[in-house]
């Protein structure tokens, strides 16, 4: 992978809809100082900068006393522009429309910037620091209210032309339907699909969870972790579409390491043993032996994959 020869900080910020978290790191995983606040995206962008750059001052006031920053690391939810740190216009925060925030941060702080898709974050993250460290083909995988991930292949971050490769969770796996893998697999779909089973299974213990007819993918999880039939079939469907996904991902970027994360993966591991009753059977043979495994870096990975981004990009850049 890469040589380290001098331990280095630098700034990491995880750039949420909900909540904004920035950090002092070093380049070895360990996090140092740590600020969360609230994001308050209705506020809009520049008030959302300027909490960015506060949190900054905070996180860069806890460095040791001499030492030189390297960089910031930034993982936000796209669509955005890596290689020139552009914002297009993201769904969870109103008013991101083209906004330079590598440059504006880069002004206010006086230091190098890179930006970079959440996802893409997070497989960094798990590659450098978590459950894909030593390997060279990876494929990083969240599935939670949408799908989305990264890719690791040949030791590099797959970014394609216009720097959004792999956005897997947009690939169609329903022909007549044109679904995609998030349309069918991700969180509010299980729920979606829960709730339209309801009528017909009166006696399921999902309608003791519905609120106006409608269950969530929690109450699917804790419905068939309870023994109702329904449940327990719903979240079987689940593992299955996750499985083919799946064997779309082994197929298309032939990785030696699978990594799942996100809450409806991370919260039922059962999921992953029925994904990997879908690949024996529907992979091609020499990917049947690849190892599906959930994330390791838990409550740190958008941190983490800040970090991780930061230091990968820059030296991808030399």
């Amino acid at each position: 992978m890469r040589q380290r020869e001098l331990m280095r900080y630098l700034l990491a910020v995880d750039l949420g809809g909900t909540n904004l978290r920035v950090a002092l790191a070093d380049d070895a995983g360990t996090v140092h100082h740590e600020v969360r606040v609230p994001t308050m995206p209705a506020a809009g962008p520049a008030v959302v900068i300027e909490t960015i750059v506060a949190c900054l001052a905070e996180a860069r006031a806890a460095a040791p006393r001499g030492v030189a920053l390297t960089g910031i690391g930034i993982g936000s939810p796209g669509p955005l522009d890596p290689f020139n740190g552009v914002i297009f216009n993201m769904p969870n925060l109103p008013g991101w429309e083209r906004v330079p925030l590598r440059a504006l941060l880069e002004e206010r702080t006086g230091l190098s910037v890179e930006l970079g898709n959440d996802a893409n974050a997070a497989a960094l993250g798990e590659w450098f620091f978590g459950a894909g460290r030593g390997r060279r083909h990876l494929v990083y995988v969240t599935i939670s209210t949408g799908i989305g991930g990264g890719v690791i292949c040949d030791g590099r971050l797959l970014l394609g032309h216009h720097g959004a490769a792999a956005e897997v969770g947009h690939h169609l796996i329903d022909a007549n339907t044109r679904q995609s893998w998030e349309d069918l697999a991700a969180g509010p779909a299980l729920g979606r699909a829960a709730s339209a089973a309801l009528a017909a299974h009166p006696a399921s213990a999902l309608h003791r969870y519905a609120r106006d007819g409608q269950v969530s993918a929690g109450d699917v999880s804790r419905a068939a972790a309870a023994g109702d039939a329904l449940a327990q079939r719903l979240m079987d469907r689940e593992g299955d579409l996750i499985g083919v996904g799946l064997v779309n991902m082994l197929n298309l970027y032939s990785p030696e390491l699978i990594v799942l994360g996100g809450g409806v993966a991370l919260n039922n591991p059962g999921l992953l043993e029925r994904a990997r009753t879908v690949i024996v059977e529907r992979a091609f043979e020499v990917y049947r032996s690849v190892p599906v495994t959930l994330a390791a870096l838990g409550d740190r990975a958008g941190i983490l994959g800040a970090v991780a981004l930061f230091i990968h990009m820059r030296e991808a850049r030399h």
